[in-house]
């Protein structure tokens, strides 16, 4: 699968272009109720619901609102063909696109400083 497990579905809207959506969202990977969902994406803990338990599929809009408060990145709606990768990896990459320069400058540097000094576990 090209979406990580805790999607449990992807429908296509049925328009002459479908894009693909996901109805069901890693809230409780994250271990968060809808109400806490609700309140970190100013999204209904109903909406949420209804998305969650009935497969309303929600607009862009809160679609986006809801993949930021969850710290996951958009690619995996809408590019569904690309390669899978690490969910952490991809958390990291949102992350990362919130920060200023100079909180990038600051991670890289505590990065490398990390790489150069890591040793490897023998195999």
């Amino acid at each position: 699968s090209h979406v990580p497990l805790s999607w449990k579905k992807v429908v296509r809207l049925t328009s002459p272009n479908p894009v693909p959506m996901v109805y069901s969202f890693p809230r409780t990977d994250q271990k968060l109720t809808y109400e806490e969902l609700a309140e970190k994406s100013g999204v209904s803990s109903r909406y949420i619901k209804e998305i969650e338990n009935h497969g309303n599929v929600p607009s862009i809009e809160k679609l986006g609102q809801l993949l930021r408060a969850l710290h996951i990145s958009a690619d995996p709606f809408f590019y569904p063909d690309a390669p899978a990768d690490n969910l952490d990896y991809k958390r990291l990459l949102v992350y990362l696109s919130q920060c200023t320069e100079e909180q990038i400058t600051t991670i890289l540097a505590i990065v490398e400083a990390y790489l150069r000094t890591y040793k490897h576990p023998k195999e």
